[in-house]
């Protein structure tokens, strides 16, 4: 026996619910003074493209 369509569709519905886009991406995490240049460098754009999402107009 096939389970009701309502069930089916919750079922689905919640499998699907981990799979949805956040809003913001994650602050990026300062890798420390001593961390290589190529490391900072990356730190850097990553933060200047968290602060762009976060500040923009909406």
């Amino acid at each position: 026996m096939a389970p009701p369509l309502p069930l089916l569709l919750l079922l689905c519905a919640a499998a699907l619910l981990p799979l949805r886009p956040r809003a913001a991406p994650a602050q990026p995490a300062f890798p420390g003074p001593e961390a290589p240049a190529e490391e900072l460098l990356r730190f850097y754009n990553d933060l200047q493209q968290y602060l762009n999402v976060v500040t923009r107009p909406r």
